[in-house]
């Protein structure tokens, strides 16, 4: 009968040996039961931006340390009026294998726009100069990079319009550090496309293009063949205006208090659609250029709220090439995740549809003047998914967030 001893296995007891049987067990796919003992280490640190305070950087340091795992740069949902709670970054780093890096951003009343942008710069400065070019530590030793780690941006609303301009801006072909993933979770790319509604006449104020044909009453309409053309149905905006978890009237709000000017959140910085098109609406006049203008014009019709007044202002808009010509910028690979019941669904859908436009007309990239050099190839670098409810990440999404960067970014993609 074999003797049954307490004591560890002789190969755990010698060192080279020992150091062979951790190697392994670091090694072991995310499925793998090792993977539940696996814990990422956690550190801060301030960054100064220029002579204007500083910012937090939380970094949760990958357990099992690979020179090619990714570096993913978290920028937090914002400060919106949310009851949904926040998922734990530490199991979004084990998801996806990566440093996971939470730029704690500034926005408030008193760190109004353009004070984020400048915020979220300067972090990627910073990571890109320490972590993608620097050593990776990881529990307690170094480990040198020979090649440099991909680097990914991932975002949730405010934090996704913000990731969205930044791997929109920074995704440099020849550049160490350029962002080469970008995933967004119902991202506010657009607060020029938010317009006020009225809950007693929501159907008076339907923007022109979500609006029926209109119908003429002259002699040549009515003997003409009447068209049978369906509408069509009304934005996200309007549809889920007053949605509980996160309604049209608390973005609304939230631009007020972020913004000092309308001009600022017309700039493509703070909305990064824009990139890629016009504004869905003009810079507002002031209330008494409004009110003298519709007064004006029909001086028999009730007065007006701004509110009203200001839905009526959608300018007809233009596509814009993105990226630029000249610029040396490649769109980086992109998923942007939506709920089909958020306010916000259609300018997540819009975000892909222009980044599937740019790679199919010109490849995504900004080097060749020539129009439909993309050959309608790279569409399927980006994609949207369509999920029940709000869209808001839980902690089973954000696991799924980082097994899709792991996937992307991986030794074998």
């Amino acid at each position: 009968m074999p003797r049954i001893s307490s004591q560890l296995p002789i190969t755990l007891c010698r060192p080279r040996l020992r150091r062979h049987v951790l190697n392994r067990i670091h090694s072991h796919p995310l499925n793998s039961p090792f993977s539940t003992f696996l814990t990422p280490q956690t550190t801060e640190t301030l960054v100064p931006v220029g002579l204007n305070g500083s910012i937090s950087l939380t970094i949760y340091h990958q357990p099992r340390p690979s020179a090619l795992s990714p570096i993913l740069i978290y920028l937090p949902r914002g400060p919106l009026p949310l009851s949904f709670p926040t998922p734990s970054l530490a199991s979004f780093a084990l998801s996806a294998n990566a440093t996971v890096v939470s730029l704690g951003y500034r926005l408030s009343s008193s760190a109004q726009y353009p004070t984020p942008i400048h915020d979220v710069a300067t972090g990627y400065d910073w990571v890109v100069k320490h972590l993608v070019h620097g050593s990776a530590a990881h529990n307690g030793w170094q480990s040198p990079r020979t090649r440099l780690a991909p680097v990914a941006v991932c975002g949730e609303l405010i934090g996704g319009g913000l990731a969205a301009m930044l791997a929109l801006t920074e995704c440099h072909a020849n550049k160490h550090g350029g962002v080469r993933a970008l995933v967004l979770g119902t991202p506010v790319v657009d607060w020029t496309a938010m317009y006020p509604i009225a809950s007693s006449v929501a159907e008076d104020l339907t923007p022109p293009e979500h609006q029926g044909p209109a119908v003429s009453n002259s002699p040549k309409a009515t003997h003409s063949k009447p068209r049978k053309k369906k509408p069509p149905p009304p934005d996200s905006w309007l549809t889920h205006a007053s949605s509980p978890l996160l309604s049209a009237s608390s973005l609304l709000q939230a631009r007020d208090t972020l913004f000092a000017k309308p001009e600022h959140y017309h700039d493509p910085f703070a909305s990064p659609l824009l990139f890629f098109r016009s504004a869905s609406s003009d810079i507002p006049p002031s209330e008494a250029t409004l009110f003298s203008h519709f007064l004006n014009s029909a001086p028999s019709a009730p007065p007006l709220s701004p509110a009203a007044v200001t839905t009526f202002l959608k300018p007809r808009r233009a596509h814009l090439r993105h990226p630029p010509l000249g610029s040396g910028l490649v769109l980086p690979r992109a998923r942007v995740d939506v709920g089909r019941d958020s306010v916000l669904r259609d300018q997540g859908v819009e975000l892909v549809e222009a980044m599937g436009r740019s790679w199919a007309l010109y490849g995504g990239r900004g080097e060749s003047a020539e129009r439909g050099k993309g050959k309608g190839e790279g569409v399927e670098n980006v994609e949207v998914r369509e999920g029940e409810g709000k869209g808001l990440w839980g902690e089973e999404e954000l696991v799924g967030v980082g097994r899709w960067v792991a996937e992307t970014l991986g030794p074998t993609a």
